[in-house]
């Protein structure tokens, strides 16, 4: 239903940030309400990381970023990335008032430009949200994953951790990200980290066990912990206790991270933490994707 009657659609601009951000906020409260649960008013999203990723969209996959529009306003938004041969789509909104005229479903047509029948497509999508869903089943998604979002406080340090970690620097350590990423996600993304190292308030850090590089990972003065990637799934524990170190340096007091699954590791860790299991979603995608046992994605925005 490309034509639902008033909608027209456009490439986002770098403008159109801050907007299609408010798009997110409007229709992910409506759908806690309609589940019986509290808005949170965008509380957990840093307005300065999500922009950034959609400002990396626009410069880096115009083609795949539109927004739509109605009444002289954005109704809608959605925005996907293509690395390599794996197209991901990072955000699909619309507000309440336009749901169910097919207007996402339009969006994601067009954010599949570029897309060949090699390309393997995901989402990373929320349980409770069955429209949404159906969707992407339509569009050729299907099951891979699951995901489990965790909070809590921030406990002491029990003592001296098993990796140390240092600044990334994204002039040597590209290599190496990239080869991390490849091992994990399945893809290559240098314009990604060059988006999260620009952030305020994120570190990045390589993670090192006796001088040995072992992976990567990133944290927000919130204490939102992610992406994490390490070679050895048995390094992710000790990794992830390097990322609540860097948390406390920062002066955070709580976590939140997103583990696969799969991830055995990261969903073990979080419990002996002492977090709380506070949302599932699931993986879609049109082909199996990534090997996420040592690696826990982003807790704070839409990206992998």
């Amino acid at each position: 239903m490309a034509g639902a009657v008033g909608v027209t659609y456009r490439r986002a601009r770098m403008e159109d940030a801050e907007r299609t951000f408010a798009v997110v906020k409007e229709a992910a409260d409506d759908l806690l309400v309609r589940n019986g649960r509290q808005p949170t008013a965008g509380a957990g999203l840093p307005a300065e990381r999500v922009i950034k990723v959609r400002h990396t969209c626009v410069r880096h996959d115009p083609d795949r970023f539109w927004v739509a529009e109605a009444d002289g306003g954005i109704i809608g938004a959605g925005f996907a990335i293509l690395r390599d041969d794996a197209w991901y789509l990072c955000g699909l909104h619309v507000v309440p008032a336009w749901q169910g005229r097919g207007i996402g479903a339009e969006l994601v047509r067009r954010t599949l430009t570029g897309v060949g029948p090699g390309t393997v497509r995901s989402v990373l999508t929320d349980a409770l949200n069955p429209d949404s869903n159906g969707l992407y089943l339509r569009f050729g998604m299907l099951p891979q994953d699951s995901t489990l979002t965790f909070d809590g406080p921030l406990m002491p340090a029990t003592g001296p951790g098993g990796m140390t970690t240092r600044p990334i620097d994204p002039a040597d350590d590209q290599p190496a990200l990239d080869a991390l990423d490849r091992a994990t996600v399945g893809f290559a993304r240098p314009m990604d980290h060059a988006t999260w190292l620009d952030v305020p308030g994120l570190a990045g850090r390589m993670v090192l066990a006796g001088g040995t590089l072992r992976g990567y990972l990133y944290v927000s003065e919130r204490g939102a912990i992610g992406p994490v990637a390490a070679y050895d799934p048995a390094d992710v524990a000790a990794a992830l206790d390097a990322a609540a170190d860097v948390a406390r340096g920062m002066g955070a007091t709580t976590l939140h991270l997103r583990a696969f699954g799969s991830g055995h590791a990261a969903i073990t860790w979080a419990g002996a933490a002492g977090l709380r299991l506070t949302g599932i979603g699931m993986l879609l995608g049109s082909a199996p994707i990534g090997a996420f046992a040592g690696y826990v994605t982003s807790g704070a925005d839409a990206l992998y």
